[in-house]
């Protein structure tokens, strides 16, 4: 299962989201923080739990994890993702990782690993980009092959949501999009909440492509109302 956007998508429990204090004149995540009317960078935390697995912060050290994760799911992916049809070079993802760490801390993208909560395998990757202008963010998704169908795309990204409306004020909806073809990621949007606005002509960029593109969105108060949010 994969959703364009990722970075590179069983059972739901509650979504605790780990907390951050700042102390003023702190340096938080490359933001600085003082007393008084000051702009700050907002972020999210670096770990975020979402039932069985867990959203982690993309690391540098995490490179044997995720060629090992990618390499297991190449047919699938290649089906869905354009950048998987590149050959999986270690060097090309240690770049990846180390810009995925940076675009964290600058607060323009936030890329996180799944974990399994029970082992610590990388099962997938789960991202909040934003490309469609001020107050809008995407999300991205991927599930490793051999684990699919257990409800993990769908947790991460009740997770991610609930955290992107929580700790970023300025965003005021999400968008998850994706092959028309693709009906496995169509369904974590619909059992979520998100609505689907709009079918769209889109670029044929891999071999499960149809042509044609799904939008689903959602606003922060549709999140809040419909009771998807896990406080």
């Amino acid at each position: 299962m994969g959703c364009p956007g990722s970075p590179g998508p069983g059972q739901l429990g509650g979504v605790a989201i780990a907390r951050h204090s700042v102390v003023c004149g702190e340096k938080f995540r490359g933001a600085l923080f003082t007393c008084g009317p000051v702009s700050v960078i907002a972020s999210l935390p670096d770990t975020i739990s979402a039932g069985p697995i867990e959203l982690r912060r993309w690391q540098p050290g995490d490179l044997p994890a995720v060629l090992d994760a990618v390499s297991a799911s190449l047919p699938e992916l290649r089906a869905w993702m354009p950048w998987a049809r590149d050959p999986v070079i270690a060097d090309s993802y240690a770049d990846l990782l180390k810009n995925f760490h940076a675009a964290f801390d600058a607060g323009t993208e936030f890329a996180f690993g799944m974990v399994e909560t029970s082992g610590l395998a990388v099962v997938g990757a789960c991202g909040l980009h934003f490309r469609q202008g001020p107050g809008i963010g995407d999300i991205g998704y991927w599930v490793r092959t051999d684990r699919h169908r257990r409800g993990l795309a769908t947790a991460a990204v009740r997770a991610l949501t609930t955290a992107a409306f929580r700790y970023l004020d300025d965003l005021g909806e999400i968008h998850i999009t994706m092959d028309k073809a693709n009906l496995p990621s169509a369904g974590v949007p619909a059992r979520l909440g998100f609505k689907l606005r709009m079918e769209e002509d889109r670029e044929v960029l891999a071999p499960g492509h149809s042509g044609r593109g799904l939008r689903w969105m959602i606003t922060r108060a549709e999140w809040q109302s419909a009771g998807t949010e896990v406080t």
